[in-house]
């Protein structure tokens, strides 16, 4: 639903976090060639391998663990190619790797997931923005859920690509939503592709007095005008949405006071007392939440208040 942007520094940060570990499990596989999973056995066949083989190489481990979300499709295409059951999770190939990039990488304690959260900078669920997804220091154990976009059961090989890594509510990840779901069998974007644009509300008055809103949230209807099937689908964000739609009706009735446009000059006079907002931040003030386009993870329900609040004319 909101945008992540990219930032390779950190992609390269997350790398090199994990480089030293992932090298050191990746040269034990080779030398064993096995893995033990539960007590079950898992075995290195030739054609593994020599693709293991090519991750010593510090340039093509790098770029599996940076690659962007459009190399994904490419990466997996090659894999199969090459070893054309990686994506049966029952299969060997598979679990070693799940092994060397699951449980040795995403894992392991050299994985610091509150760091990585931090970095990222994301306040609310990028897939339904929400939810806040604050994080407190490590020894209170508070942060919010980490998504791999593409699953780590049937994609391990990507299990600690840095753009796979997606901080989500626990919602948004849970069984009845992402979970293992493959994102490509729903046509769903990495939020790191998508656009603020690609989502947009929209209301509709269903009755004739829009004052029968303060009362009956059920009198207007709420949808989305722009989409992405996918991702409405796979996060249930209509049927979620329809459950705020008390907020829709409280701005409807703000857009009918006169309250606004005295509110937004009384808050302009403060530049002779020595204070100065800024437009953005007098919106804010007015809307009871952040709608600026890059705020909008800042806090729950932030893209919904700025979609109708354009329709409304609160903000411009």
């Amino acid at each position: 639903m909101i945008n992540i942007s990219y930032n390779d520094n950190n992609a390269e940060i997350h790398y090199l976090a994990l480089a030293d570990q992932l090298q050191t499990r990746l040269g034990n596989i080779i030398k064993s060639r096995k893995v033990t999973i539960n007590s079950v056995k898992y075995y290195v066949d030739n054609v593994l391998l020599v693709y293991l083989k090519t991750l010593q190489t510090e340039s093509n481990l790098k770029a599996l663990i940076t690659a962007r979300p459009e190399k994904f499709r490419g990466i997996i295409k090659t894999l199969r190619r090459r070893i054309p059951n990686i994506l049966d999770s029952t299969s060997d190939s598979n679990r070693v790797l799940y092994n060397l990039f699951i449980k040795s990488g995403y894992d392991d304690e050299s994985f610091k997931k509150l760091d990585f959260i931090e970095r990222i900078g994301m306040d609310t669920c990028v897939y339904c923005n929400r939810t806040y997804t604050f994080s407190l220091e490590k020894k209170k154990k508070i942060k919010p859920e980490i998504d791999h976009f593409m699953p780590k059961s049937k994609y391990p090989f990507l299990g600690v690509s840095y753009y796979n890594l997606i901080p989500s509510c626990q919602i948004c990840n849970g069984l009845d939503a992402k979970n293992q779901n493959d994102p490509i069998d729903y046509g769903v974007r990495n939020p790191y592709d998508i656009k603020n644009s690609d989502f947009k509300f929209r209301y509709e008055i269903k009755t004739g007095n829009v004052l029968n809103t303060l009362t009956d949230s059920q009198s207007i209807a709420l949808s989305f005008s722009k989409k992405i099937n996918g991702n409405l689908k796979m996060f249930k964000l209509q049927e979620l949405y329809d459950k705020h739609k008390d907020h829709v009706v409280e701005l409807i009735v703000l857009s009918k006071s006169k309250y606004v446009e005295t509110y937004r000059e009384y808050l302009r006079s403060y530049k002779e007392k020595g204070l100065k907002f800024s437009d953005n931040e007098i919106d804010r003030m007015i809307m009871g939440n952040y709608v600026s386009e890059i705020e909008l993870h800042k806090r729950p329900l932030a893209k919904l208040y700025h979609d109708i609040g354009k329709q409304l004319g609160l903000i411009i």
